[in-house]
């Protein structure tokens, strides 16, 4: 797994090519402060070389192509780490618990009424496809969940390389969500969602970024996180569905498994956020 531990931000005043100069900075994340720090140092360095040589500034990078700036809750052996994400949502992120991500498109008007009428809902039609891919797979048990807007597919008898050429393919079969699949990559590691997006329980999204180094955001952070944890507990993160394939889940995944489990509230009847 690459979830950095540590996140340093250093800043310099650059000089641009028409002769201004204005304040810049860059972010840094290492195993440790001073790792992080060379890293932020080495990064602000290009992006001063860069604008020296009248190139304008980096644009924002996309989702999945770095590490995520992410504060840690919780740490399972080597195997997974437990984050919260920028919008204050906790993460499973685990090294060989593969996780798939499917979005699905809302129903249109047609949609909402063909299914009124009897007819096959883009549900079902979309678990249909799912786990026919994951049989034609054929090499894992997973277990399928119903998200707010997607799917979520687990394997729960093997483990899986995020970055092996295997995964890859079983991604691309199944839809996964192409933004998950690059963060993969990225992190080298599978991500769960454990908890409710904020907006989908009516709260605003918390105040600040991870590492925050001010005494008012974290306080106010503080009383935003207090909130939400009292919103999001009217809500399940996703609901299981079935079971695809009849192994019996790996002893050493089985404890990550009931940790997502519970966490997303996956067997109790509440609204999906």
């Amino acid at each position: 797994m690459h979830v950095p531990r540590a996140w340093a931000k250093v800043s310099a005043d650059a000089k641009f090519a028409d002769g201004r100069t204005a304040p810049v900075w860059a972010w840094g994340w290492g195993d440790d402060e001073a790792g992080a720090r060379k890293v932020a140092g080495e990064r602000l360095q290009r992006m001063l070389e860069r604008l020296r040589r009248g190139e304008p500034f980096p644009g924002k990078y996309e989702y999945g192509n770095r590490p995520l700036r992410e504060e840690i809750l919780q740490s399972i052996d080597a195997a997974a780490v437990v984050t919260r994400n920028a919008y204050g949502a906790r993460i499973l992120n685990a090294g060989r618990l593969l996780f798939l991500d499917i979005d699905l498109p809302r129903p249109g008007a047609l949609g909402r009424l063909v299914q009124a009428l009897g007819g096959s809902s883009p549900d079902e039609k979309a678990v249909s496809r799912l786990r026919e891919a994951l049989r034609n797979f054929g090499k894992a048990t997973f277990r399928i969940y119903r998200t707010a807007f997607g799917l979520r597919a687990l394997a729960v008898d093997r483990e899986f390389d995020p970055a092996g050429s295997e995964v890859q393919g079983l991604m691309q079969a199944t839809g996964t969500d192409p933004a998950f699949t690059r963060l993969c990559l990225a992190q080298r590691s599978f991500r769960a969602r454990l908890t409710p997006k904020p907006f989908r329980c009516g709260m605003p999204n918390p105040p600040g970024r991870h590492p925050r180094e001010d005494d008012a955001v974290r306080k106010s952070f503080a009383a935003w996180l207090s909130e939400y944890e009292r919103a999001s507990a009217r809500y399940a993160t996703c609901r299981y569905l079935e079971t695809v394939g009849s192994a019996n889940p790996k002893l050493d995944l089985r404890g990550l498994v009931d940790l997502h489990d519970q966490a997303t509230r996956c067997n109790e009847t509440l609204p999906l956020a």
